[in-house]
């Protein structure tokens, strides 16, 4: 790597002090992250701090510093309940969720190449070929979650646009993007992208995340006019982004 490139390559933020121990952090930004600091738990296990770019890397810091405690606390707990998902094997009778509800897997084999997913009689049932490796199923799963969320948040967004007077009545576009620390976003295009994983949630999540992001096509931040737009389109989005902070975790472990 060249002396230019190296020097251009952002600065690793110093470590928090908290009680005898350091804690190192990652600092990113989102378009819609204007006002307020957000921390999540990054991809091995890591903290990640969603800032808004006009913050500076010392006010990030100084920020963290001061609320260390409430810091290392966050940490804490989102990898204790990180470490108690157990990991899932894909087997006959392993209970997979939908919409907030879990439901045993059964496996049934065959020896053609056909492979097919329903939902039905109170269980996820998946055609497989032998064997059925867990890695394939687990494909499978996802592309079935995949199909059955188009549908499903096809029928929401309907719904939901229908009773927001700037959508004209009209649903905007809608994608499906698996994401590692997002419900969903839109676009300032007008295009609203969900997370499919999302249909493992209670179906009152699906609809807070959903109305969330119709708010988004009227007002693009997080300010009082973008508030005041998603009480009246879902009033109880306080109790569902709770359970979202809460569980989240557990939908997008698959």
């Amino acid at each position: 790597m060249s002396p230019a490139r190296a020097a251009r390559r952002p600065r690793k933020p110093e470590p928090l002090r908290h009680a005898g121990r350091t804690i190192d952090y990652e600092i990113t930004h989102r378009p819609r992250v204007r006002r307020n600091i957000h921390l999540e738990l990054a991809d091995g296990g890591g903290l990640r701090v969603v800032a808004p770019r006009r913050v500076s890397r010392r006010d990030v810091h100084r920020m963290l510093q001061e609320n260390v405690t409430w810091v290392a606390r966050f940490l804490d707990s989102a990898r204790t309940r990180q470490n108690e998902l157990p990991p899932l094997r894909y087997v006959e009778g392993e209970e997979h969720l939908l919409l907030g509800q879990p439901y045993p897997l059964e496996i049934r084999t065959h020896g053609g190449r056909r492979r097919r997913v329903d939902w039905e009689d109170g269980r996820i049932r998946m055609l497989a070929p032998v064997p059925a490796e867990a890695g394939r199923i687990r494909d499978q799963l996802l592309r079935w979650y995949r199909e059955r969320a188009l549908a499903e948040f096809s029928c929401r967004l309907a719904a939901i646009s229908a009773a927001a007077e700037w959508t004209g009545g009209q649903p905007p576009e809608l994608r499906l993007r698996r994401m590692t620390a997002s419900w969903g976003t839109c676009s300032v295009a007008g295009v609203i992208t969900l997370n499919p994983l999302l249909l493992r949630a209670p179906p009152h999540c699906v609809d807070y995340v959903i109305a969330h992001e119709v708010c988004h096509l009227r007002e693009h931040n997080h300010g009082p006019r973008f508030y005041d737009l998603q009480r009246h389109l879902y009033p109880d989005w306080r109790e569902a982004r709770r359970h979202l902070r809460e569980h989240g975790h557990i939908y997008l472990h698959l």
